[in-house]
């Protein structure tokens, strides 16, 4: 595959993903959140399981262990994620959300004891300066602000996923990993909604409609293709390209959902989306670096050392 083709394949990727924040706003009108994500994953990690039946024959302890571990830690970034999305905007849910891919390098610092780069701090602060401006736009909504907190913990849950992700997954089948995680997602949601006594299935045909476009298109399209795309494209190209989760997810909220545009929502959106792209825009020391390096595993190690991009299921 061509590198353009790949660029095009991860841009109708991540724009098939940003569809999800609309279509689980839709569902959430009759279903509770953890229904729908029980539903989703289940039928996910069935469909995925047929698919790839050959390689999940071959699971072994170690990719088993990583997909639950990964499945639990994405499910309580998952929760988070459905109950914001009931209160507050599709765009303003997906914009805060991705703001992960800036948290990734802090934490990571964090971790390793050392300071995270000057420019990371910058981005991360312009872009709570955005949450701040998003979140004036969504209090006025009943239960606004508590929803901006889910998604802000969403977007921190997040962030520590794609951490552990690139823990579990390093020495495993990433396909095998990541189809157990769906289906451990899948399974806790579920016992979480028969705790809580909210579990239904969708109740008419237009909540099925929706709950299949969910699972095929942003969870089966968007998990088997992406690592695909990402095979011929740097890590650092791709991380730009997720821009467009958030701006399909603004875009649809505005023409199919009618959600007010104001020049407050505006500007926090913008000020977000600058950020995103300011943190991942290479200064040319940094690509000549990567590029210096000889065999193309240590190349991509490397390139995924200065971004990581591991959108949600």
């Amino acid at each position: 595959m061509k590198q353009s083709s790949a660029k095009i394949l991860l841009v109708f990727v991540f724009a098939a993903r940003g569809t999800s924040f609309l279509f689980s706003k839709n569902l959430l009108a009759t279903m509770s959140p953890s229904s729908v994500l029980a539903v989703r994953f289940l039928l996910s990690f069935l469909i995925l399981s047929l698919i790839f039946f050959r390689r999940m024959l071959k699971v072994d302890k170690a990719a088993l262990l990583g997909g639950v571990k990964l499945g639990a830690l994405y499910t309580l970034c998952m929760l988070c994620e459905m109950y914001g999305l009931k209160t507050i905007d599709t765009g303003v849910s997906s914009l805060v959300e991705n703001m992960a891919i800036i948290f990734v390098p802090i934490f990571a610092a964090a971790i390793a004891r050392t300071l995270p780069k000057a420019k990371t701090i910058f981005c991360a602060l312009l872009a709570l300066c955005g949450v701040a401006l998003l979140s004036l736009t969504q209090i006025k909504k009943e239960s606004g602000g508590f929803g901006m907190f889910l998604i802000v913990a969403a977007a921190v849950t997040y962030a520590f996923c794609i951490l552990a992700t690139e823990k579990y997954s390093k020495d495993c089948d990433p396909v095998a990993v990541g189809i157990i995680q769906l289906g451990t997602m899948g399974l806790l949601s579920l016992l979480f909604s028969l705790a809580v006594q909210s579990f239904a299935l969708p109740p008419g045909r237009s909540e099925w409609f929706w709950l299949l476009l969910l699972v095929l298109l942003c969870s089966c399209f968007g998990f088997t293709f992406q690592p695909v795309g990402q095979k011929y494209v740097s890590a650092e190209s791709a991380a730009v390209l997720t821009a467009v989760n958030p701006l399909t997810a603004a875009i649809m909220g505005f023409v199919a959902a009618g959600e007010e545009i104001s020049l407050k929502k505006l500007a926090g959106c913008a000020i977000i989306l600058a950020a995103l792209l300011l943190y991942n825009i290479k200064a040319p020391q940094e690509t000549r670096q990567i590029r210096s390096i000889a065999s193309p595993r240590e190349r991509a190690v490397k390139c995924d050392s200065y971004s990581k991009t591991e959108p949600a299921p």
